[in-house]
């Protein structure tokens, strides 16, 4: 679910004009600690787009693509975790939400390995924090991740762009063909529900 998720995001990036990568690994690999670190030595997407004038936007894209949560978006740190696994489910507080919602972003954009990463890929660009997500467990995290300077995305918002027609970029990635198969299957469901279909 994940891989489509990122690929209808990397779609709606290039039809806004970005130019993008996908699944930057970074970091020396190490397989075992790779696996219990999964997705912290790599960036979802990153997105470069030229704008009038000669300015460059660049964006750090996070995506996060479940439909049916259990746990929280951000692990629990080692002190809270107190034993228990990072990515256990068990209700957090608000003291422990909004700890772990930081690391989280510190984690994902603003590492130092994460800074150096961009700034090799593209020197001087000053880059913005995006999350895309679906539905999240706890929205006290999204607040978080905004008062920390990333700004959030409903993964629906993105899908009513994708399918709105509205086509100022280019289409590059297989994320495209899913969404002309969504934008032909709301339109068939659509023309079948209508008085004269």
């Amino acid at each position: 679910m994940a891989l489509l998720a990122e690929g209808l995001v990397e779609e709606w990036l290039n039809r806004s004009g970005f130019f993008t990568m996908r699944g930057i690994k970074h970091g020396r690999v190490n397989r075992r600690a790779a696996q219990a670190r999964r997705g912290v030595n790599e960036l979802d997407l990153l997105g470069i787009r030229c704008e009038p004038g000669g300015a460059v936007t660049g964006w750090h894209v996070e995506v996060q693509g479940s439909f049916r949560p259990i746990g929280y978006i951000a692990k629990l740190t080692e002190e809270i975790a107190g034993g228990r696994a990072l990515t256990s489910a068990k209700k957090r507080t608000q003291h422990e939400v909004e700890v772990c919602a930081r690391k989280w972003v510190r984690a994902k954009f603003t590492s130092d390995d994460k800074n150096r990463v961009r700034e090799k890929l593209w020197p001087g660009v000053r880059w913005s924090h995006h999350l895309v997500h679906a539905v999240v467990r706890e929205p006290a995290e999204l607040r978080v991740f905004a008062d920390e300077g990333v700004k959030c995305h409903p993964f629906h918002e993105v899908l009513t762009e994708l399918l709105s027609g509205g086509d100022a970029g280019f289409s590059g990635s297989a994320g495209g063909d899913l969404a002309e198969i969504v934008g032909y299957y709301t339109g068939q469901a659509a023309e079948a529900k209508s008085p004269n279909g």
